[in-house]
């Protein structure tokens, strides 16, 4: 078809070689992006407090969301708790569970930050033509269908 891409021979333009490349240089330019925000939030925050979001969770739910060691999430809890972003509440079943729950101001921070980043986001892409659009939506629904699969159906989130 005319449309299609043959395979690369080399390699340089390969699926993994493309994700392994496209993926930290995205990160990146995110992170910087999510410093810059009103809020300042981190990308290690936001995904955190996105959780949060659905419903409130212990510690050691988020960390294993997260992939990260239990003290790791500890620091990044009491990180979000000092700016005033989430609540510790201690379970009246299970005095040692602790639910992590999202306050209305870090419900506030994350909603503006994300609006903020969408609207960094269509800047960016702004100069991007429909067909590049299209495909880019097609790629990124593939690259998102696979790593949700890779995680056994459940998001990270």
């Amino acid at each position: 078809m005319d449309n299609e891409r043959e395979l690369p021979h080399d390699h340089s333009e390969s699926i993994p070689h493309l994700i392994l490349e496209a993926l930290p240089l995205t990160m990146r330019v995110l992170s910087a992006q999510m410093r810059d925000t009103q809020h300042g939030l981190t990308t290690t925050h936001m995904p955190v407090l996105a959780a949060l979001a659905m419903r409130p969770r212990t510690q050691s739910e988020l960390a294993d969301m997260m992939s990260v060691s239990g003290a790791t999430m500890s620091n990044t809890l009491t990180a979000l708790e000092e700016r005033g972003w989430i609540e510790r509440v201690r379970s009246r079943e299970d005095r040692r569970q602790v639910h992590v729950h999202l306050s209305a101001t870090g419900k506030v921070a994350l909603h503006e930050s994300i609006a903020e980043m969408e609207q960094y986001l269509v800047r960016l892409f702004a100069g991007l033509d429909e067909a590049q659009r299209v495909r880019l939506i097609d790629g990124l629904t593939v690259l998102r269908d696979v790593f949700y699969y890779a995680l056994g159906g459940h998001s990270a989130i």
